[in-house]
């Protein structure tokens, strides 16, 4: 997947993105499949160049924001790929 000029990936097959997954399933509210907004996700948190993205409290089961962390990391063959690994989320009020 090239969204850029650079190849971007979660961290599939950990069990950091399973945790992920179920994160972002049992709180954000959207009719859209998970696996159909993960390019998206990517290619914003790639252009802004941050390590998270925030999901408002009106798209959220229990009306209140959450912002989910991640690290980028780089892969020596590949120097143009990012793999984002999950670290969690937080929630605001």
């Amino acid at each position: 997947m090239s969204l850029t000029n650079r190849s971007l990936s979660f961290d599939y097959f950990t069990n950091n993105a399973e945790q992920f997954t179920k994160d972002f399933t049992n709180y954000v509210v959207t009719e859209i499949p998970f696996f159909a907004l993960q390019d998206q996700l990517l290619h914003l948190m790639d252009k802004r160049q941050i390590t998270h993205f925030k999901i408002p409290s009106y798209k959220c089961i229990d009306r209140k924001d959450h912002i989910f962390y991640f690290r980028i990391d780089t892969i020596n063959e590949y120097k143009e790929m990012k793999v984002y690994h999950y670290l969690g989320m937080d929630l605001y009020t």
